[in-house]
């Protein structure tokens, strides 16, 4: 049986848009990271990471002009986190926080978007 170069073309396209699509669709996936994995690596810097981390104690600071500056830390490292949107609801030191953004030093983020992880209510408390 003769293969015809239509069926080549054909198998051809049908890899190339498969690669593409995974190629897409892993860009945009963005892992949590911990504040120890960013601080430690120079390839995160000018990079968009979400991390997810605790708000350290005494670190929050509200900005004259509405802006927040606050610590996440992860027990190991601990990152300056700049942040000029809305203060979501139930966001307080000691919370955890998910911080989105671009990393513009090791221990420095500008955030774009700030999500608290509420705690389950399924979780055991620690007694």
């Amino acid at each position: 049986m003769k293969i015809k170069p239509v069926h080549i073309i054909v198998v051809a396209l049908i890899v190339l848009s498969a690669i593409l699509a995974y190629d897409a669709f892993t860009s945009y996936i963005n892992p949590y990271l911990t504040v120890s994995q960013v601080a430690g690596d120079d390839k995160y810097i000018n990079n968009e990471v979400q991390i997810l981390a605790t708000v350290a104690n005494g670190s929050v600071q509200w900005g004259e002009d509405g802006s927040l500056l606050f610590d996440i830390t992860d027990g190991q490292a601990t990152i300056t986190v700049t942040y000029s949107g809305s203060q979501p609801q139930g966001f307080k030191e000691g919370q955890k926080v998910v911080a989105i953004g671009e990393l513009t030093s090791p221990h420095h983020m500008n955030a774009t978007q700030l999500l608290v992880k509420c705690p389950s209510k399924y979780e055991q408390e620690n007694l």
